[in-house]
């Protein structure tokens, strides 16, 4: 009985290896019709060929999937081997199956594999060591790596919907503004993208909004895998904690908060388009998760051509998305403070770092709606509007251009004061440790506490009876240094390579640092190099230009030499 137990486990492992080097197979093919799809694409026999092996490679993968399940033996064993398979690579391939060549899908799961596998195993040599001196490096180069198969995703012939060109620049730029959550755009998405190219762009906005690091820990955590050391005291540093079982927690709290909010958001979403634009149920679903998704992930890419301009008179969309870019644009921390007070702790004050990011929040929205209001409400951007749509319009566009760049009216049209306002709001930002950019709210406050400090005379800065140290205040003003020159650089760039009024450029500028995403409708026109200037603008925005710059830097070295003070006149 033992003998064949044994020989039938042995048939199923030899059949699981060679479907393996099966789906290795197809993936080289489907890099074979990368290659030559343009010059072969209307050949008869390269036709017949790819017809072929597409159900050849999409019935080979299941079968691996079958053979991997009897292999393993147990289910909890399958599933955390096979989880990306499961969740991401299988339901791709029978959604898009006799739509989406199989042997594409393979390449890309192929290649992910081997990305992860070689960076496992450090085969990068210097690159890992350096990673390993300074781990600010490990959050550049993730972000990196995610932008790069994006890129290569969405450059594929199947990406694109007929009648478009495949463009690496374009894909490049689409890519990178997905994985930095911004939603600057060269092409129209629902034109250009196919829907399988929309798939992908999905999942690249998830995957930045919540960090590839975070991601992958969670994943790893809801598969019964154990992260290795250097993945915990990393996530431990990243997250502000100080053990591992609150390192767990707050992974749950951030994956439980995050597909919660953004399941309820889809439902109601997808109802609500279902109801207005009377489409079949298929693309209401598809419509409500992306725009769910791309709100609370404070991304801004949409499936309609003039964004939400349409729904600018519906309260259920507007005020869906508007909860939806709020909480992710107040941080994973701040929403679980928020659920320990509402659970049983409202005897207790809440923490402070939660209490600063609200309150800013909620003045800067508040402030930021009465604004646009008294700037726009007789302007021809809202004429076509009631007051209580103006009032709507004016909260959205406070809500959505500090963090997210959804738009419901026209921004080609807003005034110059308009326009100036907004990129202050811009470089604010959303919270730390949020889906959003810019400076940070709780930056922008402590250099307003210190201001009140110095003006009253005081020595210590504080919040509700707690001191601010005086670290987070050199930090605050290095970060809004940097950011600031930073901004002023990638102006004149532009400027240079640019031929547009001087506030869109700034406008631009200020929306791809802050990884907002709103524009005056100058994106598609850039030049080369000022598409390039703006991808990596977005990537420093979303890295964040403290992670750059401490990545970049050499490593300090401590000196017992101190120079004599002397004095210089500033101000």
């Amino acid at each position: 009985m033992n003998e064949q137990t044994f020989s039938l486990s042995d048939i199923w492992r030899r059949g699981f290896s060679l479907c393996n080097y099966l789906i290795t197979l197809g993936a080289l093919t489907g890099l074979f019709f990368v290659a030559f799809e343009p010059s072969l694409g209307s050949n008869a026999t390269y036709q017949n060929f790819a017809n072929s092996s597409d159900s050849f490679f999409y019935y080979i993968y299941f079968l691996h999937l079958l053979l991997g399940l009897l292999y393993a033996g147990r289910l909890s064993s399958f599933f955390k081997h096979h989880f990306f398979d499961i969740v991401f690579f299988a339901p791709l391939l029978f959604i898009n199956f006799k739509e989406v060549h199989s042997a594409h899908i393979l390449l890309i799961k192929q290649g992910l594999h081997f990305f992860s596998t070689h960076l496992g195993h450090y085969t990068l040599g210097h690159f890992a060591d350096s990673i390993a001196r300074k781990p600010s490096r490990l959050v550049l180069s993730s972000f990196f790596g995610v932008i790069i198969l994006g890129t290569f995703i969405l450059v594929l012939p199947i990406s694109v919907a007929p009648g478009h060109e495949p463009s690496l620049l374009t894909a490049l730029f689409t890519s990178t503004s997905a994985v930095c959550v911004t939603g600057l755009i060269v092409v129209d998405t629902p034109v250009y993208f196919s829907t399988f190219g929309q798939i992908g762009i999905l999942m690249l906005i998830q995957i930045g909004g919540l960090g590839l690091m975070t991601l992958s820990a969670g994943i790893s955590l809801i598969a019964g895998k154990k992260m290795a050391m250097s993945q915990t005291s990393m996530m431990q540093e990243m997250l502000d904690l100080s053990d591992v079982s609150s390192l767990k927690s707050a992974l749950k709290s951030i994956f439980l908060w995050s597909f919660l909010i953004e399941a309820i958001g889809a439902v109601i979403l997808s109802t609500r388009f279902y109801i207005l634009t009377k489409c079949c149920l298929a693309d209401a679903v598809f419509t409500g998760i992306f725009h769910s998704i791309s709100a609370f992930c404070n991304a801004g890419f949409s499936t309609f051509s003039d964004s939400l301009m349409g729904f600018n008179g519906d309260p259920v969309i507007n005020f869906t998305i508007m909860g939806l870019i709020v909480t992710g644009g107040l941080g994973f921390v701040v929403l679980s403070s928020i659920s320990v007070f509402l659970r049983g702790a409202r005897n207790q004050r809440m923490n402070t770092h939660a209490y600063m990011v609200l309150t800013v929040s909620i003045l800067l929205i508040f402030a930021g709606t009465l604004i646009i209001f008294v700037l726009e409400a007789d302007s021809p951007v809202m004429s076509n509007l009631s007051i209580s749509e103006k009032i709507m319009a004016a909260l959205f566009q406070s809500v959505s251009t500090r963090t997210a760049g959804f738009n419901t009216i026209d921004f080609s049209s807003l005034k110059t004061s308009t326009l100036f306002f907004m990129s202050m709001l811009m470089f604010i930002g959303a919270s730390p440790g949020s889906t959003g950019g810019g400076i940070k709210t709780t930056t922008f406050a402590t250099l307003i506490l210190f201001m009140r400090t110095k003006l009253r005379g005081e020595t210590q800065v504080s919040l509700r009876g707690r001191g601010i140290a005086d670290e987070t205040i050199l930090k605050a003003f290095l970060i809004v240094a940097i950011s600031a020159i930073l901004i002023f650089t990638f102006v004149f760039l532009l400027i240079l390579t640019e031929n547009h009024d001087l506030i869109k450029i700034i406008f631009e500028a200020f929306s791809a640092f802050a990884t907002v995403g709103l524009s005056t409708g100058i994106t598609s026109a850039l030049t080369t190099s000022g598409k390039l200037l703006i991808i990596v603008l977005m990537f420093i925005g979303r890295t964040g230009p403290l992670t750059m710059a401490l990545s970049i830097t050499a490593q300090g070295i401590r000196s017992g030499i101190r120079y004599p003070d002397t004095r210089i006149l500033v101000g």
